[in-house]
């Protein structure tokens, strides 16, 4: 009986493992002096103006709402989370508080649906032409982007003009007098008017950001779809909206923080009071009346203003932490 040995290397057979993150992170070599000091030239600056611009009156708005203060002199009238409590609970105050909050999430809701129907669907049309095309096209749609505020309240303020604007003037010929409403003079019809103005405005961005994830999806994948005998629209559905998940999440979060910082065309086209009836007061007109003056005695103070103002960043900074926490699920 004959033994054979046989030597094998195990070398080959052992599995090489990459090393981690923190791994990496823990061999890797010092940065020089010299090298840290040129990185600390250029962050130190901002890290100065964010915490100038950003940090300290996000901290001192804290400080401001726990006074009874009008917005001149010293802080000596101390009163804890009474503020906080007047806004949410008191029967003066707190409906009009949840109403402004009520109408913020109309503006996310409108939005959202605009972002998502339209958005899509112009950034789907701009993947299937030609590049050339796609990039006239999409300068064209971020030009309403790039105009101020005042400039577009004012342009959509003549066209919507009940008597001679130029919608109206427009439904006369047509023959459809019946269509020719008071947009912005009416309870039911103001708000959702100028959600659809917002909307308009900022739709050049979603398109570009949708266009962008979209282009990343492998063509050989859409390929794949269309030779299983799915159309344009069932790709759409099916293969890239799925694919571009994560974008969305993150679209609806900025949305979500866009709803609650609306006031400018409100302001120019409704007024301080967010007219008509107050059907248009959101969470920033009513930090306005409140710090400003509107309510009268009882319910104008800086304190409180400042009080709505954490408020609301409470529930964008909640809200925002869902969507991303979403969104990080979706990207893994």
């Amino acid at each position: 009986m004959t033994f054979s040995t046989e030597v094998t290397d195990q070398s080959d057979s052992v599995p090489v493992v990459a090393p981690t993150d923190r791994q990496r992170l823990r061999t890797r070599r010092p940065v020089p002096r010299r090298q840290a000091f040129t990185l600390a030239a250029f962050v130190v600056p901002a890290f100065i103006l964010f915490g100038l611009f950003v940090i300290y009156p996000l901290v001192a708005g804290v400080r401001y709402s726990f006074y009874n203060w009008d917005g001149t002199g010293p802080l000596v009238n101390f009163i804890g989370l009474k503020n906080y409590a007047f806004a949410l609970f008191d029967p003066s105050f707190a409906p009009q508080f949840w109403r402004a909050i009520g109408h913020n999430l109309y503006f996310f809701a409108m939005s959202m649906a605009l972002t998502l129907v339209f958005g899509l669907g112009l950034a789907y049309c701009l993947l299937l032409v030609n590049e050339r095309a796609s990039q006239r096209y999409s300068i064209i749609m971020m030009l309403p982007f790039t105009l101020p505020p005042v400039a577009i309240a004012y342009i959509w303020t003549v066209y919507l003009e009940p008597n001679t604007g130029v919608l109206q003037t427009l439904l006369n010929n047509l023959h459809l007098d019946a269509l020719a409403l008071p947009f912005l003079g009416s309870t039911v019809l103001a708000l959702p008017t100028i959600a659809v103005i917002t909307a308009w405005v900022g739709m050049g961005f979603p398109v570009l950001v949708f266009l962008a994830s979209m282009t990343d999806v492998p063509q050989d994948v859409m390929d794949a779809a269309a030779l299983d005998g799915a159309g344009r629209f069932r790709i759409l559905w099916s293969v890239l909206i799925p694919s571009i998940r994560p974008t969305l999440i993150m679209m609806t979060t900025m949305n979500f923080i866009g709803a609650f910082g609306t006031f400018d065309l409100i302001y120019i086209m409704e007024g301080s009071q967010a007219g008509p009836d107050y059907s248009t007061d959101v969470l920033g007109t009513l930090f306005y009346r409140t710090g400003f003056g509107g309510f009268g005695s009882t319910a104008q103070s800086m304190g409180l203003a400042t009080a709505l103002a954490v408020l609301g960043f409470i529930i964008v900074v909640a809200v925002s932490a869902v969507f991303l926490r979403l969104q990080k699920r979706f990207a893994d």
